[in-house]
């Protein structure tokens, strides 16, 4: 197993299984830290996608390997870090790394809490086995989380979220887009309409309200491709994606709805640039993609469950949307129309935060200068 420099400021995904962009903002504050000479490295169970690959920056990444069972993989956390008593208070990416850090005995360890449990347990009302589990997790997050480190949030509604679940006072650092080729040009709609979406395929993410919308646009007289040529691009994978394949093809959108799965960061620039409107009405944690779309001159629907809403209610160049699937078609026709007309085009692009200044709040916060 490969070592880090005693010294070095330890960020922990307990496995890292995909490309989500909880392992891309880990990229963005590691390289920060590269760039001042900070020693840092991302320790894991196991990386299933090679990490360091996906870096544009030297990193380390140590992989504990324990046997695949609960009580293993928090023992080889605990011999890590008590073989590492005068480095820096570590990082947990996440709410697992959280739970095991605690469950490990770690005390005073940072949090970058993504996603509470209320945004990703299961549509379906869970079994009082599994609400027990849940209460009894959250409860041991909690301990950890006031054991004197930093619990650190993308948006007020996570804020909020850790009030409620753990009695926490969360920091908040809005993220910024991450690095990319992120050109600003404005986008004039003129025969072809293109809408492009950016996330995993799951129940949260409300694709279905996007398919529905659409669907009862074209029901409509007349018709919304009697007024332009329209066509929406969807990127991620996720255990929705089979049955959001299966609606779009049920209401008659196969010919309009692409599905690309999982494509490069080339490909998805290619998209990003021909896209006229980025469509995210999901429920979660903050919504990276948003901030990505807009400092690429793309105007934006969104609901107000994404937390990085919090910055956009007050610019034509957001459309959000509150409450429930009802709201959806009367906000993707209101952003519709305005891409066509260029409502946003006349008025400034939000003022939105960058990755740089994101990582050097974290990396404050965390006291690691």
């Amino acid at each position: 197993m490969p070592q880090a420099p005693l010294r070095s400021r330890a960020i922990v995904i307990t496995e890292i299984e995909a490309m989500g962009g909880a392992e891309r903002s880990v990229l963005a504050l590691t390289r920060w830290l590269h760039g001042h000479n900070i020693p840092c490295h991302v320790l894991t169970y196991a990386d299933h996608v090679g990490l360091a690959q996906h870096a544009d920056h030297p990193l380390p990444v140590v992989e504990l390997r324990p046997t695949m069972r609960a009580r293993h993989k928090i023992a080889s956390l605990r011999r890590y870090f008590a073989a590492r008593p005068e480095a820096p208070h570590p990082l947990m990416s996440g709410y697992q790394p959280a739970l095991h850090a605690t469950l490990a005995g770690l005390h005073g360890f940072h949090c970058l809490m993504h996603d509470t449990p209320s945004l990703f347990e299961d549509p379906a009302p869970p079994s009082f086995k599994r609400r027990v589990a849940r209460v009894m997790s959250d409860r041991i997050v909690a301990h950890g989380l006031r054991s004197g480190g930093r619990t650190i949030v993308t948006s007020e509604y996570l804020r909020q979220e850790c009030r409620r679940a753990f009695h926490v006072e969360a920091d908040i650092a809005r993220m910024g887009g991450l690095r990319g080729a992120t050109s600003f040009h404005p986008r004039h709609v003129s025969t072809r309409l293109q809408m492009l979406s950016v996330s995993r395929i799951e129940s949260n993410k409300r694709i279905d309200w996007i398919l529905r919308a659409l669907s009862a646009l074209e029901a409509a007289h007349p018709p919304l491709s009697s007024r332009v040529d329209w066509h929406l691009d969807l990127v991620g994978r996720g255990s929705a994606l089979d049955a959001m394949q299966e609606i779009a093809a049920s209401l008659g959108l196969a010919h309009r709805v692409r599905f690309h799965g999982y494509v490069s960061d080339v490909d998805l620039e290619q998209l990003y640039n021909r896209a006229h409107l980025f469509l995210m009405p999901a429920v979660q944690g903050y919504g990276i993609p948003a901030i990505e779309a807009l400092t690429r001159g793309i105007p934006i629907l969104l609901h107000r469950d994404s937390g990085v809403s919090d910055i956009l209610l007050s610019t034509p160049w957001a459309v959000v949307i509150e409450g429930a699937e009802d709201a959806m078609l009367s906000g993707l026709n209101r952003a519709i129309r305005n891409a066509l007309s260029g409502a946003q085009l006349n008025v400034p692009p939000p003022l939105l935060p960058t990755e740089e200044d994101w990582a050097e709040r974290v990396v404050t916060l965390c006291r690691w200068l």
